[in-house]
């Protein structure tokens, strides 16, 4: 029997949140029990050697969870790119595009990404962990970020006729290595209609509220919280990607004619329509994004732990657990999810009655005390659940000193979801002005 294969693409595997989704995938494919499908895993690193050491381990938990006879629905591609360099982004697209072997990518989750941390502030940190341990272990304000990081040249200046701009660090790592790629890779990202519709999933950080993000500042570079900052962006894009204000930048960037495309002779695929895009965060998860001393990051990971154990729903930690809204997002159809975000509108009220979606839901993964995960809306500065600028005091998080909110969050009026979409337009905007130079650079030099 014929198997339909699954393929999905997911960044910075070699340890942490990435190889937690991969690991997490397996599992939640092969509980569904469809024969008829098999799953292929392309999942990146930045060198060869940490992409045999994750096969490896994602061949051992294969081995060891799962019977025999289901191993060969489940395959792995190993590949490899450095999000900070364009050059190798377009290297990897270039490849999987090329790919006679690959029909299409079903799901790409932009998972990779860099903290830019130096260290904590540790008075603030001892003090407001102290006050309020929950919530401030969820939403810190004592971490201490670099400001003006850029990457290495991205080009030689010598094949170019004017100065090769700086990118920043964190900017690329976390947002624009990953948005070039996703274009690239639109010629397998357009071979499904809406129904069957490929998924574009970013992963983003339940921290960032709108004061983190400058329009003014794109690329982060004049801001202590870079990191913060790209994902207060990479929101903005999300939840405004089906905006009808968007549409004339999210039409471009969806196009599959490239100029990777342009220039390269590529396999015939059907060309159907733009992928799905969502934004799931993985709630607090402890990985090595930001570098502590033994005996510290011991004494973190208790405190996330007590963090759940007196209440915090976000308080994941472990990067397993934390996958659970990344595989729900993969697994899922279109349709059930649009369902899902109806239903979690609908615990919003205004006279009695649900008030009418508005517009897409950053997902979270929620965990109760004694371990057990769910997917969960989050609420988003200055949108709320989805943009319907309402009173949410009937969510699951329970009224506005519920937990899972931060504290002090105000429910968006509808002023500022007009000003969030504002937001989005512009960001659209000056994402694909960057692009597009940037695609000029890359052909002028090659």
């Amino acid at each position: 029997m014929s198997q339909s294969r699954i393929n999905v693409l997911v960044t910075g595997a070699n340890g942490g949140l990435g190889l937690g989704i991969c690991l997490r995938l397996i599992d939640d494919f092969l509980s569904r029990n469809d024969e008829a499908e098999s799953l292929n895993i392309i999942y990146t690193t930045r060198s060869v050697r940490k992409g045999s050491e994750t096969l490896r381990t994602l061949q051992a938990h294969l081995r060891k969870h799962h019977p025999i006879q289901q191993h060969s629905r489940v395959t792995f591609q190993p590949e490899n790119v450095e999000l900070t360099s364009l050059v190798s982004v377009r290297d990897l697209a270039h490849k999987l595009v090329s790919s006679t072997d690959l029909a299409r990518i079903d799901a790409v989750i932009c998972n990779a990404g860099i903290g830019g941390w130096t260290g904590l502030d540790w008075y603030k940190a001892v003090t407001h962990v102290l006050a309020d341990l929950m919530n401030n272990t969820v939403w810190p304000a004592y971490k201490l970020g670099t400001i003006g990081s850029v990457t290495k040249l991205q080009l030689p200046q010598e094949r170019l006729s004017e100065p090769v701009p700086p990118l920043g660090e964190l900017f690329c790592a976390n947002l624009f290595g990953h948005y070039m790629l996703v274009h690239w890779l639109m010629p397998l990202l357009r071979t499904g209609n809406s129904a069957n519709a490929s998924k574009i999933i970013w992963v983003s950080s339940i921290e960032p509220q709108a004061d983190h993000f400058q329009e003014s500042d794109v690329q982060g570079l004049q801001t202590d919280a870079p990191y913060e900052h790209s994902k207060r962006l990479t929101d903005i894009l999300s939840l405004t990607y089906n905006q009808p204000a968007t549409q004339q930048f999210v039409k471009d960037f969806t196009s599959s004619k490239s100029s990777l495309a342009a220039t390269s002779s590529l396999p015939q695929r059907a060309d159907l329509g733009a992928p799905a895009m969502h934004v799931y965060h993985p709630g607090i998860v402890v990985t090595s994004v930001i570098s502590l001393y033994w005996i510290i990051h011991q004494a973190y990971l208790l405190s996330i732990y007590l963090a759940r154990w007196i209440g915090s729903p976000w308080s994941t930690v472990e990067p397993y657990a934390a996958a659970h809204g990344a595989t729900w997002l993969v697994l899922t159809s279109e349709d059930e999810i649009q369902e899902a975000e109806v239903n979690a509108n609908a615990r919003s009220v205004e006279d009695g009655q649900p008030v009418v979606a508005q517009g897409r839901v950053k997902w979270g993964t929620a965990i109760t005390r004694g371990g057990k995960t769910t997917v969960r809306p989050t609420e988003v500065d200055k949108w709320g659940v989805n943009g319907s600028g309402h009173d949410y005091a009937t969510t699951w998080w329970g009224g506005a000193n519920g937990r899972g909110r931060k504290p002090g969050a105000i429910e968006a009026k509808s002023t500022d979801v007009e000003e969030f979409i504002a937001q989005g337009v512009t960001a659209w905007d000056n994402m694909e002005v960057l692009r597009k130079a940037w695609e000029k650079r890359l052909d002028q030099a090659a």
